[in-house]
């Protein structure tokens, strides 16, 4: 009765003192995405490809997992800890406002954990039962650009409008429709590219059907992962992949999804999901005229179709694909058995080069694997085992540990044979598809106190065999260390340093052949904010990096942003403006940073050479159900002219987007 007492005495401080911010969801995924590794030179930086459009909240927050949160890959081990511990000690939540009761959860953590969960007590689902409005909720998301340069750069780049429309149906009896449409720049119909689904969940012992257009992801990646996934960085729960296994395509990627029916059944302890998908791709054809023969050279990713060229190899493959996922369920985790076939109407060859000796080819693929997620109180332990057609293995095994309330560590180790390979692997490596590497991550968060906080990682990796960059076997490591430091509600600041330091591929002088040489690449961030009231906030940003060759001159550049954030809690309206200063020593120098945009759009730039970028992001609500948002953009490049009278050019490129959104 005391504890009751006690439980509902804190409750109603708290309640006075929790405030919530309707946009922190979409900016702790953008901060995340920012401090993924970028070194593999393959990585998709479209991230709005593959994330899509944020979905309805699905999960209440009395059922959620250890699974379910360790999925955003946000929360540390010991705030996870902590929330089960909390409710195993309270029971059920009563309130959102509880939340900043459990130790090590504060502000930001709770209003992060709301965008992804529902929360309802017993007696919100008695209220929801006689009041709640049945009726389906419609959203319609419309979305145009456009970009382009001025008529000093001698090529210009994007012309025409690009152009999306997204359609979403959720029904109170878990059916959900969706429809998309969407046109690149360059590219002349709205229809170039459509998507449609149908899914209905949690029927019975129906867990989810899904017809149309999904995503699948399995296990760590080794044989299947469809969508973005956030790659390796100083928070260690990035190193443990707990995937959603199937879900809907809600994003703009034309190639790499499928296209068909899945079905999850879960009966008891044990749920399964079955999957087939027949779909054309875009892929570059070869044709021998003399033999009569033809075959993929190349599979194309990036879904543009501006030039004849680009529409010919448009839809030119059919691609066949059908798999399983098994799972046995414990009360701390899981083990499973999964397993993937492909069949491609032609067969694959790609060009005889050293980095594509153990390429895929053939017009048959098979991968099987089994991976497991076991939470104990010695910590923990992830991993999956994979082989593919060939036999060719590849293994990945992990370790997460709660030390204490201030320490978490975690570690990951990959061994992944030369020969081994996967239609669409997506791992936490150097890579991120599952090739020709051996590596261990190791790294270790610090909370010193309330206001002060450590993260380090190191990963050390090997490419036994030839990869793209490099015509030799290649050893690298990244060393990363993070501190963050927040003396007042209003000041955050924190410092990161990063080393990366590798063999890759280097022409000395005038000699046609390659040589493997050591670069050795320090990024060093200072990053601050502050906030001297609730509807301001400034952000201020200095970036520099040294990039050194071990036989020839070094690459110098540095990046420095201040943006201003006006959004008064109480208005319908929201400002941004930021204002980037780059100077870099060409593209193998760039400095990646993320911009604010529109609601469920990413834009992750890469600055190189000098210039100065400048954008406005203006949101306003109309009302609760319609919403406009819009960004202007202008970014200034100077560049070498040969002109006797000049000595360098501007390059000035505008851009613009607008979304509106509309709930019915």
């Amino acid at each position: 009765m005391f504890a009751d007492f006690k439980r509902y005495t804190i409750l109603i401080i708290l309640m006075f003192t929790l405030f919530q911010n309707d946009t922190i969801g979409q900016e702790e995924i953008s901060s995340q995405l920012e401090k993924t590794d970028l070194s593999d030179e393959t990585v998709e930086h479209d991230f709005n490809k593959l994330i899509g459009i944020t979905g309805p909240k699905s999960k209440d927050i009395n059922t959620i997992t250890t699974e379910d949160l360790q999925i955003f890959q946000i929360f540390s081990i010991t705030q996870i800890n902590s929330f089960f511990e909390y409710k195993k000690k309270f029971g059920n939540f009563i309130s959102i406002y509880e939340l900043q009761a459990i130790p090590g959860w504060d502000h930001t953590s709770i209003r992060i954990l709301l965008k992804f969960v529902s929360f309802s007590s017993h007696q919100n689902i008695k209220e929801k039962s006689h009041n709640e409005n049945i009726s389906p909720v419609h959203q319609l998301y419309v979305r145009m650009g456009r970009s382009g340069m001025n008529a000093a750069l001698e090529e210009q780049f994007q012309k025409g409008i690009r152009q999306t429309v997204v359609y979403r149906m959720k029904s109170s009896n878990n059916t959900s429709i969706g429809i998309s449409a969407e046109k690149d720049a360059g590219e002349k119909n709205i229809f170039d590219f459509t998507s449609f689904y149908f899914q209905k969940e949690q029927q019975h012992h129906l867990k989810k059907i899904i017809i149309g257009d999904y995503l699948i992801a399995i296990g760590q990646g080794l044989i299947q992962w469809n969508g973005y996934a956030f790659g390796k960085g100083a928070n260690i729960m990035s190193v443990l992949r707990q995937p959603q296994n199937i879900k809907a395509h809600t994003g703009t990627e034309e190639n790499r999804f499928f296209r068909g029916g899945a079905i999850e059944m879960e009966i008891g302890k044990f749920s399964g999901i079955l999957f087939a998908s027949r779909k054309r791709v875009d892929a570059n054809i070869v044709s021998d005229s003399i033999l009569k023969k033809k075959w993929v050279s190349s599979l194309l990713i990036s879904g543009l179709h501006r030039s004849q060229r680009e529409i010919e190899d448009k839809h030119s493959l059919g691609i066949t694909s059908g798999g399983f996922i098994l799972k046995h369920h414990f009360k701390n985790g899981h083990i499973g058995l999964n397993g993937i076939a492909t069949y491609l109407d032609l067969p694959i060859q790609k060009r005889d080069l050293p980095y594509n000796t153990y390429s895929i080819n053939g017009n048959k693929w098979s991968n099987l694997s089994g991976d497991f997620i076991f939470s104990t109180k010695s910590g923990t332990y992830f991993g999956e085992a994979a082989f593919d057609k060939k036999r060719s293995a590849a293994l990945i095994l992990g370790y997460l540990k709660n030390l204490n309330r201030n320490i978490d560590i975690g570690f990951q180790w990959r061994n992944i044979s030369s020969a081994y390979n996967a239609f669409s692997s997506n791992i936490i490596g150097h890579r991120y598809t599952a090739n020709n590497e051996i590596g261990y991550y190791l790294g270790i968060n610090i909370k010193l106190n309330n206001k002060n906080s450590i993260e380090v990682f190191s990963d050390h990796y090997k490419h036994p065999f030839a990869v793209f960059s490099a015509d030799g076997p290649q050893r690298g490591l990244t060393n990363a260390l993070t501190y963050t430091i927040a003396p007042t509600k209003k000041w955050e600041l924190y410092i990161r340093l990063i080393q990366s330091i590798k063999s890759q591929n280097v022409k000395k002088g005038i000699e046609k052949s390659h040589h493997l040489d050591i670069t050795e690449t320090n990024h060093i961030r200072i990053h601050a904010v502050f906030q001297p009231n609730s509807a301001i906030e400034f952000r201020v940003r200095n970036e520099i990096m040294v990039k050194r060759y071990e036989y020839e001159s070094r690459l110098n550049g540095w990046l420095s942003f201040i943006e201003f954030i006006l959004h008064p809690p109480l208005e319908a309206y929201s400002i941004c403006i930021r204002s980037t200063y780059y100077n870099t020593d060409g593209f193998n120098a760039s400095i990646y940073s993320l911009e604010r945009d529109l609601p469920q759009y990413y834009s992750m730039n890469a600055y190189f050479n000098r210039g100065n970028s400048n954008y406005l992001l203006f949101q306003f609500r109309f009302s609760q159900k319609i919403h406009f948002s819009g960004k202007w953009v202008i970014d200034k490049k100077y560049f070498t002219l040969k002109s006797a009278t000049n000595d360098y050019g501007v390059g000035i490129h505008h851009e613009w987007r607008t979304q509106m959104t509309i709930k019915f």
